[in-house]
């Protein structure tokens, strides 16, 4: 599934938002793609990136893990 079709906007964000975007979009897939491996109904995408938001607001931006 492509993410980017249907965002309004999202070449005109910053660098650091954009960045911040696709690390969402690609953390939510990936839990998707493993919620449907473990159970028959998956996971809902807002469920996925609602999930993903809050790991990665858990852990410390790359840039500034030693």
């Amino acid at each position: 599934m492509d993410y980017e079709v249907g965002r309004r906007g999202y070449r005109n964000l910053p660098d650091v938002q954009r960045e911040l975007a696709e690390r969402l979009a690609e953390r939510a897939r990936l839990m998707r793609a493993e919620a449907c491996q473990d159970d028959a109904e998956g996971m809902s995408v807002r469920e996925a990136v609602a999930l993903a938001a809050v790991q990665l607001g858990l852990r410390p931006p790359p840039h500034l893990t030693p």
